[in-house]
């Protein structure tokens, strides 16, 4: 770290310059290649543990290099207190209860020097109807002569839930309960884990290895072997051989999630990195790029459902908004981040029907029917396909009041807008996992609303501005608005089928002006 002074004494300076040199000093540092490239402008380099360090933005980070002084965001009285209170409470009590109850429950129950084998076993229950996904570990201490000295089970934690991750924490919970300078092999029947094992522990520390899931997991291996000098070679196992030590430890660890043992300690309980990021106290353990996206989307996610278009039907849970945050993810060009939105939700269909054409054979209430109708019997061919079902599930399905397009209900029109009803969501669930029916009716979803925006909605563009004419919609209307004496527009005497036949011109002029010229046809 380069050391700057303050410029002068005042409690508020915000400005500083690099130290020209003092007892701090390492002269060994400022000869470093990546550091002469650098920082050109520094002249004193000193040593920092990471843990005695508080991140802190500057308004500028290029002046490190152009001999500039630096500007704190805020004043040094107020650097100063943020840093007391970070430091103040990485030593208290309440900051260390995070941990205690796991932690100091293990130190207690240190093993033996005697125990030579580990066998180490994880149990991963993915999320399933309104069951939450479920990891639990377990671990079988031996010594030489095959004698269990001591054994393990934990309900773990389900952040970032996976297969991978639950052996990783029987891994991190064996190698914390060994003494000091213990020698041991871990037996494991999990390939993968011995594979990253050999790329992210037998090897020197990488940066790259921050982005990867697990990280900290790793990270805690490898701290937890320098800490209390372990020599550990790892073993495999078959995977539901004969092998009586690993197939009981599989048995703890399946018994694990069923245990009346308690299973609600923080995430970090595990956590033995030199240096971690959290969350709400929720240690942050993929890459964290990809975790800040998530953050984003799920706050876009947040924002867009919240619009008055949408909160204006109803509550929000009248639809399920993971499933169209899913099918919205799949369409191709769909960005969450630069205020994407899908060209159909801007769309007020049910204003569509009420157009009367210029040409007599396009209905367009007739249209939608047969799309719906062709979007119902997709859906339904599909779902029989994946299994066997009853002849109760084509009627219960086909029975949906998101199907009734006559009317049509408002589910229907919903549906049209691409926002999937609640109940639809909830009828399909008690046949098929939630995953496999989204990734089903998202393409069928996304071809219905091709099918809509290339029978209903472009043609209905081609005629536009002669159906203005016949209206006699002039641009002046539009941008003034129709008088208080303006009688009311009805439709064309042509033949139509829709029950929505008569509009003011006050609504067809604002939803020309909101859906057409401010949002685009």
């Amino acid at each position: 770290m380069s050391h700057w002074l303050p410029v002068s004494n005042l409690a508020d300076e915000r400005s500083y310059n690099p130290c020209p040199g003092c007892s701090f000093n390492i002269p060994a540092l400022s000869k470093k290649s990546a550091i002469k490239q650098r920082c050109n402008s520094e002249k004193c380099f000193f040593n920092v543990n990471l843990s005695d360090t508080v991140g802190y933005p500057t308004r500028n980070a290029k002046v490190f290099a152009s001999y500039l002084p630096i500007t704190l965001s805020t004043s040094w009285s107020y650097t100063t207190s943020l840093a007391l209170i970070h430091f103040a409470d990485l030593s208290s009590p309440a900051s260390h209860a995070l941990s205690s109850p796991i932690t100091t429950m293990m130190e207690d129950d240190v093993l033996p020097l005697s125990v030579h084998k580990l066998y180490t076993d994880g149990s991963f229950f993915p999320a399933k109807d309104s069951f939450s996904p479920s990891m639990a570990s377990a671990w079988l201490a031996l010594d030489d002569d095959g004698f269990i000295l001591d054994s393990s089970s934990l309900c773990l934690p389900a952040c970032f839930p996976s297969a991978l991750r639950s052996e990783i924490y029987a891994v991190v919970s064996g190698l914390n309960a060994l003494s000091h300078g213990s020698s041991i092999t871990i037996y494991t029947d999990c390939s993968q884990l011995i594979s990253l094992w050999a790329h992210f522990v037998n090897v020197p520390f990488s940066p790259k290895l921050l982005r990867e899931p697990n990280h900290l997991l790793w990270l805690s291996i490898r701290q937890l072997i320098i800490n209390r000098n372990l020599k550990v070679d790892l073993s495999k196992v078959p995977v539901h051989g004969d092998d009586i030590y690993n197939l009981q430890a599989d048995s703890l660890a399946k018994d694990a999630h069923s245990s009346l043992q308690p299973s609600t300690f923080p995430p970090l309980a595990f956590c033995h990195a030199p240096c971690l990021l959290t969350f709400n106290s929720l240690p942050i353990d993929m890459n964290v790029r990809h975790f800040l996206r998530s953050i984003a989307d799920a706050r876009a996610l947040l924002s867009f459902c919240s619009m008055a278009r949408f909160t204006a039907l109803g509550s929000p849970s009248l639809f399920d908004w993971a499933g169209i945050y899913f099918c919205l993810s799949q369409i191709k060009g769909f960005d969450s981040h630069k205020n994407g939105r899908p060209k159909f939700w801007i769309f007020h269909l049910n204003h569509l029907w009420t157009c009367p054409y210029i040409l007599p054979d396009l209905n367009p209430c007739f249209t939608h029917r047969s799309e719906v109708v062709k979007f119902r019997d997709s859906c339904l061919y599909l779902f029989l396909s994946l299994k066997p079902l009853d002849v109760t599930f084509q009627t219960g399905f086909s029975a949906l009041d998101c199907w009734n397009c006559e009317t049509p209900s408002l589910s229907c029109l919903w549906l049209t807008r691409e926002l999937l009803p609640a109940h639809l969501m909830t009828f399909l669930a008690q046949y098929f996992p939630l995953s496999v029916v989204y990734k089903t009716i998202s393409p069928l979803l996304n071809d219905f609303q091709v099918e809509l925006y290339g029978e209903i909605w472009l043609c209905r563009n081609v005629l536009f501005h002669a159906w203005e004419e016949s209206q006699g919609i002039s641009i002046a209307s539009k941008l003034h608005g129709p008088s208080s004496s303006s009688p009311l527009v009805t439709t064309s005497p042509r033949k139509h089928n829709s029950p929505l036949a008569t509009v003011s011109q006050d609504s067809w002029i604002s939803w020309i002006s909101s859906s057409i010229i401010r949002d685009g046809s």
